[in-house]
């Protein structure tokens, strides 16, 4: 089992993003807060980047988690979070009942879908690049899609390969999950236009094995439209990253209202090249998206603040 973007309701972003970034982070909690949904800070973070590193939810209070030891960090350790620190800072997260996978890998390489299969069941899938296999050599592809098994119960994990010139190796830049008919095959967005055409073409067939597959189109591509895919999804609204190309923004956009159909009016676009382009992430990057039954109502500006600094779930 597990829970999709579609089904989150509080967004959760590092404590450093609103420090440092003040007027990006109030221009996208003005959006969330306007459904009157949680939004949260996380604390004792090394990074923005709390979707690598954050535990997966699998249930209402059932996490998943990772190792967290990227191979590109192993230069610069200090910014290697570490999340049993981040966990133990807030009281409201150490209720829940966190599962230790004994697997490195970056949340940021794991896109989840989901699929009914028939009428009493539900099968998951995990889109994941190769590097999870170079970052885990003690165990084989098969003992790495077992132990997912065990834990997520019925998943199937979609290899894509891994271009070694992306350091990061991650998908959530590559494939969103859009959602699926009732027994029907999952429909995936994705743009592979940025890589070599045999590494893109194995990509396709990977995904179209499993998913009905809506290419990105653009009528140009800049070395940051990736980041088209890394939005920020909850079940109330989408946030898509801007790039600062006014016509593949709005082309963007358009594809978006089209693909997802059931947001309606509650597709949002946010400027943030310069943020991008210094950090090398967007906004699926930036957030840990979780569900709680009961959300509490959003904050103003002020609350806001005052959430922040002392660390509540807001």
């Amino acid at each position: 089992m597990i829970i999709t973007e579609n089904e989150k309701s509080e967004v959760v972003f590092s404590s450093l993003f609103f420090r440092h970034y003040p007027a990006l982070s109030e221009e996208i909690g003005k959006i969330i807060c306007s459904y009157n949904k949680g939004l949260g800070a996380v604390f004792n973070t090394k990074d923005y980047w709390v979707r690598d590193f954050m535990p997966i939810q699998i249930d209402k209070d059932v996490f998943v988690k990772f190792i967290y030891n990227p191979d590109y960090l192993q230069g610069q350790k200090k910014y290697i979070t570490d999340v049993d620190k981040v966990l133990t800072r807030s009281p409201v997260y150490q209720n829940y009942k966190i599962i230790n996978m004994p697997l490195v890998v970056d949340g940021g390489n794991m896109v989840f879908c989901r699929r009914r299969m028939s009428p009493y069941g539900l099968i998951s899938f995990v889109v994941m690049t190769e590097k999870m296999l170079v970052e885990n050599p003690q165990y084989s592809k098969e003992q790495i899609e077992e132990l997912f098994k065990s834990t997520f119960g019925h998943i199937v994990i979609v290899w894509l390969p891994w271009d070694r010139e992306d350091t990061f190796g991650h998908t959530d830049g590559i494939v969103k999950f859009i959602g699926s008919s009732q027994f029907g095959r999952p429909n995936v967005l994705v743009n592979l236009e940025l890589y070599d055409d045999d590494i893109a073409n194995q990509m396709y067939e990977s995904l179209a094995k499993y998913f009905k597959v809506e290419e990105l189109k653009l009528s140009e591509y800049d070395e940051l439209s990736w980041a088209y895919i890394n939005s920020l999804q909850t079940q109330d609204f989408i946030i898509v990253p801007g790039i600062g190309n006014e016509v593949t923004d709005a082309e963007t956009l358009d594809q978006y209202r089209k693909l997802f159909p059931e947001y309606k009016d509650h597709i949002y676009q946010v400027q943030m090249r310069d943020f991008i382009k210094e950090n090398g992430g967007a906004l699926n990057c930036l957030t840990w998206t979780i569900r709680q039954e009961d959300s509490q109502e959003g904050y103003s500006k002020t609350n806001l603040k005052k959430g922040i600094e002392i660390g509540l779930e807001i």
